[in-house]
């Protein structure tokens, strides 16, 4: 093969770590409002020594903390949100989305629940083991 497949190869490797990258780093700022120090912020500290294995920069690092905790002028608020619904055959699904856009989420999870049924807040939570499974399944469990 020629040197078009290197160079698509190279980018997709590129664009897999900023992928990474940009996971981390909002995990980082939600970790950062509760504090900026990680010697104090034990959820902090865990994501950094995360990013840390997958050589993320040091600079991206700190950009992610400051604008967690909110040392910098840019206005950034993510959250968590929890979506429950039913997916084929009505198996029970909880999934758990880190945001800045609700408006945004919720369209996207819709449609992501089209063949299934997404539910109010509560619907599958309540209930850890489904009524449908079998006393021997409710057992084992």
């Amino acid at each position: 093969m020629g040197a078009q497949w290197k160079a698509k190869g190279k980018a997709a490797a590129a664009d897999a770590r900023g992928k990474l990258f940009g996971k981390l780093a909002k995990e980082i700022m939600v970790a950062a409002r509760s504090g900026a120090d990680p010697a104090s912020n034990a959820r902090l500290r865990l994501v950094l020594e995360q990013a840390r294995k997958v050589s993320m920069p040091k600079d991206t690092l700190e950009r992610a903390i400051k604008k967690g905790a909110g040392l910098t002028g840019e206005a950034v608020h993510f959250e968590r949100v929890v979506y429950e619904g039913y997916g084929p055959h009505q198996v029970p699904v909880m999934v758990e989305c880190l945001t800045d856009n609700l408006n945004r989420t919720a369209p996207e999870m819709r449609v992501l629940f089209r063949k299934g049924q997404l539910s109010t807040s509560g619907s599958v939570a309540w209930d850890p083991i489904p009524k449908n499974w079998s006393s021997s399944m409710r057992a084992a469990s």
